[in-house]
């Protein structure tokens, strides 16, 4: 893999106050609008490219722009491909293939000044001369992808500078290689034809030449002047290259007097293809920053999984991606871990929730369970986008509680910003909680009966000896004597057996009469933890269902919508409960855990 950005610090940058981002070869920055998303690549672009900064650019006029970046991944062989002297600059600075630099702008207005870490002193070395060149030389000129609002701006700068004119000097670089020689002979022959020092000189410059000294001899003799008109490389007409773009049998139009949609379609296109020229390289050398403001924009769902995947590819070169977005189709679940979820908060400014999978190697211990809990997790990206996330084991809840959530309310999950998330055991239940929020997710869970009689105790959610356990065991105890439950002998926790599954018991139990009171109990107890209870054992007697099957879901589903919540489901009140709950409760109690 090439060179590349693992850690980026930001100080006094726009909205960003103090930011710190841990970045892989493939980062979803996601966030609400004007979070700051864009601060960021706009920040990390500048680190390896100065520019001067405006006030506009600084959070704090009176306080310098900082930008810190810890490059990781430099072998020797990356140095080897530097010119000498550029090398001499960076390779005393480079320990175990790290090398930490720092940019920063005292003013706005001034020159920027690019710094490095001494890992001998671990100081930073004011000013070394020349290396800005040399980190220019170690990594390529980033290709910054923005939001369309900026696509007409960007078309009409030179083309050297723009998002088509960057992505086609990537992809024609073999063209250049393979063709240059071919090329060379018709450009010396121009050269010659218009140049001021050619030899076959068009005779029309010469008489212009003539006209002109004649008329500068009266004014200053002794000098005169030749027309020059400078033949650009290969190199020069590549970076300058453009597209134009043709519909049916007309004329080709520019790229820019195109609507956004047609030009995000191009660009996008232009990035699959560059994906399909890159796909099993790796290069020497720095990373291509390949920064991209929301790449879904105007993309249909189709498009959006291409252009994800193009984008992964790039990531698996030489390109390190970073994109802001607000699709969860860009996010896939291995993705999940490392994305960065962004927000803003005055007068803290951009901030970056620690990532997923930094919080699960610090709060899971055993490997085995860490794997399994980062899965348990990310299989959906929906926590990426919500304010709150509402854990749950149960196939009925996850089938059908954004139907019910949407009865009951009006709104779907996604306009409450609730995301639910499938766990894949109760015994992660905790876990998960303490997980999300180390985060700063909000999180509640649904579980069923038997969660409080088998798992809560280990949570630390009820007593071990909890005396509401103690007595539904004695009420287990008497069904199992008059042959309605099979029990565990060694738990006395019902058991699947000629009876039914362990399920029927619980909810057995929670329909005794002498039981209501302790379940009760235990439904305030888990209630204070942020656990929802299932007082009825389970969701399908509150709901009135007796099958968990696509056609049973299904066949409810249309009945709730056509009929209403309170005609087909029998615990109205208690379903109502329950969404209302997860609305108001403010959830503060997981992060207590």
């Amino acid at each position: 893999m090439a060179v590349y950005i693992t850690d980026l610090e930001i100080h006094n940058f726009r909205s960003c106050v103090s930011t710190n981002l841990e970045l892989t070869t493939f980062t979803a920055l996601v966030g609400l609008n004007n979070c700051g998303k864009s601060n960021c690549l706009t920040a990390l672009q500048w680190l390896v490219r100065k520019a001067k900064l405006g006030v506009e650019d600084f959070n704090d006029p009176a306080v310098p722009v900082e930008v810190l970046g810890r490059l990781t991944g430099i072998t020797d062989e990356d140095l080897r491909i530097l010119e000498a002297k550029h090398r001499a600059k960076i390779e005393p600075h480079v320990r175990d293939g790290v090398l930490r630099i720092k940019r920063e702008q005292p003013a706005p207005g001034v020159d920027t000044v690019l710094t490095v870490i001494d890992p001998e002193t671990d100081q930073w070395v004011p000013n070394p001369a020349g290396i800005d060149n040399a980190i220019s030389a170690l990594f390529p000129d980033p290709i910054r992808i923005g939001a369309m609002e900026d696509a007409e701006e960007d078309a009409s700068k030179a083309k050297t500078s723009t998002t088509i004119g960057k992505l086609l000097a990537s992809m024609l670089a073999a063209i250049q290689e393979r063709h240059e020689a071919d090329l060379s002979p018709h450009l010396t022959a121009i050269v010659g034809m218009i140049s001021a020092e050619g030899a076959t000189r068009f005779d029309e410059l010469g008489r212009i030449d003539e006209s002109i000294n004649q008329k500068i001899s009266d004014l200053f003799p002794g000098i005169r002047i030749k027309l020059d008109f400078p033949v650009p490389v290969l190199n020069d007409l590549i970076k300058a290259g453009t597209v134009k773009v043709y519909e049916g049998d007309g004329r080709g139009r520019a790229f820019g007097s195109y609507g956004h949609g047609a030009q995000r379609a191009i660009q996008m296109a232009m990035v699959r293809h560059l994906a399909d020229l890159k796909r099993g390289e790796a290069a020497a050398g720095g990373a291509t920053l390949l920064l991209v403001d929301e790449p879904e924009l105007f993309m249909h769902p189709f498009a959006i999984e291409q252009v994800r995947e193009a984008l992964r590819v790039l990531s698996d070169s030489d390109y390190q991606v970073v994109f802001s977005t607000h699709s969860g189709q860009m996010i896939l679940a291995k993705d999940a871990k490392n994305a960065l979820l962004m927000t803003k908060k005055h007068p803290a400014g951009t901030r970056a929730r620690p990532r997923l999978v930094s919080v699960v190697e610090q709060l899971v211990e055993e490997p085995t369970h860490q794997l399994h809990q980062i899965f348990s997790l990310t299989n959906s990206s929906q926590i990426l986008f919500a304010d709150k996330v509402v854990l749950t084991e149960g196939a009925t809840e996850l089938r059908l509680f954004p139907s019910i959530f949407k009865a009951v309310t009006g709104k779907t999950l996604g306009q409450a910003s609730l995301a639910i998330v499938s766990l894949s055991g109760v015994s992660n239940t905790r876990k998960s909680m303490d997980i999300l929020a180390a985060l700063g997710l909000p999180a509640c869970a649904i579980v069923d009966l038997d969660f409080a009689f088998r798992h809560a105790a280990n949570h630390g959610f009820i007593e071990q000896d909890d005396q509401d356990i103690v007595a539904c065991k004695g009420i287990l105890a008497r069904l199992a004597q008059e042959g309605a439950i099979t029990l565990n002998p060694e738990n006395g926790l019902p058991t699947k057996g000629r009876t039914g599954p362990a399920s029927k018991a619980f909810e057995l139990l929670a329909g005794q009469a002498d039981a209501v009171d302790y379940v009760q109990s235990l439904v305030q107890k888990l209630r204070a933890h942020s656990v929802w209870l299932w007082s009825r054992g389970a969701i399908e007697p509150h709901l009135g269902l007796s099958a968990k099957s696509e056609h049973a879901w299904l066949t409810y589903q249309v009945s709730m919508e056509n009929d209403g919540l309170d005609i087909v489901c029998p615990d109205a009140e208690g379903v109502r409960a329950l969404v209302n709950w997860l609305i108001e409760a403010p959830l503060a109690t997981a992060a207590a855990h």
